[in-house]
C-alpha cells in the first residue's frame, strides 16, 4: 500500500486486491465493509469498494445488503491463490514465438525425441 505520483504530480493511490484481502484478517468480526477497506489501507471509500466489487466478481469474497450497507465476507471455497490478469506481469507483455508452427503438439517429440 503505497502513494505515487502521475504524470500531472497527483498523488494516485496504489492499493492492491491482496491489500484489500488482508484487511479482513485485521478487521474484528466475520465481515468487512468498504469503510472498513479505507480505514486499514488509506484508500478512498469508492476504491474501496470498487476493489471489493471486483474480489466478489472473481468469486473470493460474498457479499449482501443489509441495513443500507454491503457487507463483504471471504469465501471458503474461493480459490487461496488466483490468478490475476491485471497484475501487471500480465499486462502488456511482448508476445514470444519459437518460430515453429503447433510446437505445443511437438512437446512429447522435442523432449523425448520422435523414436520414443
Amino acid at each position: 500500500m503505497s502513494k505515487n505520483r502521475d504524470e500531472k504530480g497527483q498523488f494516485t493511490e496504489q492499493v492492491t486486491l491482496a491489500d484489500v484481502l488482508e484487511v479482513f484478517e485485521t478487521v474484528d468480526g466475520p465481515v468487512v465493509t468498504s469503510g472498513d477497506v479505507a480505514t486499514v489501507t488509506g484508500c478512498s471509500r469508492d476504491s474501496a469498494r470498487r476493489k471489493l466489487d471486483r474480489l466478489h466478481d472473481q468469486g473470493r469474497v460474498g457479499r449482501r445488503k443489509t441495513s443500507g450497507r454491503i457487507v463483504y465476507w471471504r469465501r471458503e471455497d474461493a480459490d487461496p491463490n488466483p490468478v490475476d490478469p491485471d497484475d501487471p506481469i500480465f499486462v502488456d507483455r511482448p508476445v514470444i514465438s519459437s518460430g515453429r508452427e503447433n510446437l505445443s503438439e511437438q512437446v512429447d517429440d522435442l523432449l523425448y525425441g520422435a523414436d520414443s
